[in-house]
């Protein structure tokens, strides 16, 4: 029996169990190390496509605070021209008014026609422009286009019914600039609270005659 086939001695025991502690912790370390650099791997990965994120946010919102401020250049200039637009439209209306003022004195009626080709012209301006007249005699009230500054009862009457119209109200397309100051007729048996009662110095109304 050759020396590998003969068993180990109570004294060798020891350093072959250090042997092999020993090839396993390298082992293991081995391992680790291996999983290490992977673990380093991937995180430098994630490093890079947050950086990579933050780039493209960052561009991202330089490219909407762009778009914003273009869109408010743009709609200044919008209201600019528009507001150019109806000055122009406007500028015959001035010159036939300073003619109409410029006629010698006389009886006036040059005057007057001249004031009323104005009008008319200036109307027509402004119906070019979207604005239209309210002008509700002998309609039936709305509270949502006109304005009851005075209420009276009258027989005849099966509602409340614009008898006066004391101001022209406006709109633009469907849009109220400004009720049209009325007087309204009800009949003697409707409640006082089917119309608004004339507003005070303080109502809204007022605010539209300014």
């Amino acid at each position: 029996m050759n020396d590998e086939e003969k068993g180990l001695t109570p004294e060798e025991f020891p350093e072959v169990l250090d042997q092999d502690e020993s090839a396993a912790a390298a082992e293991g370390a081995g391992v680790a190390a291996v999983g290490d650099e992977a673990f380093q791997e991937e995180l430098q990965n994630l490093q890079q496509e947050i950086t990579r994120f933050k780039e493209l946010y960052l561009r991202k919102l330089a490219d909407f605070d762009n778009y914003r401020k273009r869109q408010e250049r743009e709609m200044g200039e919008f209201r600019r021209y528009a507001k150019a637009e109806l000055m122009r439209d406007c500028l015959p209306v001035l010159d036939n008014l300073e003619r109409a003022l410029a006629v010698p004195g006389g009886d006036g009626s040059g005057l007057r026609e001249g004031v009323e080709l104005v009008l008319k012209q200036f109307k027509e301006v402004l119906g070019r422009h979207g604005l239209a007249e309210v002008d509700p005699i002998d309609q039936p009230f709305d509270p949502t286009q006109h304005e009851a500054i005075s209420r009276n009862e009258a027989p005849g009457v099966s509602e409340p019914t614009v008898v006066q119209v004391l101001q022209k109200g406006y709109v633009m397309g469907e849009r109220l600039i400004r009720p049209a100051l009325v007087i309204v007729a009800v009949p003697l048996t409707v409640a006082a609270q089917d119309v608004p009662e004339p507003d005070s110095e303080e109502s809204n109304g007022q605010d539209h005659r300014n």
